[in-house]
């Protein structure tokens, strides 16, 4: 995998490589869905610092990780449905 800060690759290819440290999650079955919310409103907050500081590269990688997580994978856990939850509600109005 190319290095996104590897000034000779053009800025779309950073961009991708960026994209793919952001897509790198997997999702561990024994782990609930409550943990992952709890984690996730965390991960908000510190990618909002990173925006607010200017680290626009870590910003990125945390909201991807953050999409990631909340749109494609977590959905798919088994207990999902059965977590009800007020971090949920926080996520899903989040992203």
């Amino acid at each position: 995998m190319p290095d996104h800060t590897d000034v000779s690759l053009s800025p779309e290819e950073r961009v991708r490589a960026l994209s793919k440290l952001g897509c790198n999650i997997t999702i561990n079955e024994d782990i609930t869905p409550r943990r992952y919310f709890r984690s996730g409103v965390e991960m908000e907050r510190m990618a909002s610092v990173y925006l607010e500081e200017g680290n626009l590269e870590n910003a990125f990688v945390l909201y991807n990780k953050f999409i990631t997580l909340f749109v494609e994978k977590l959905p798919n856990h088994r207990d999902y449905q059965q977590c009800e939850i007020p971090e949920k509600q926080v996520i899903l109005k989040v992203g």
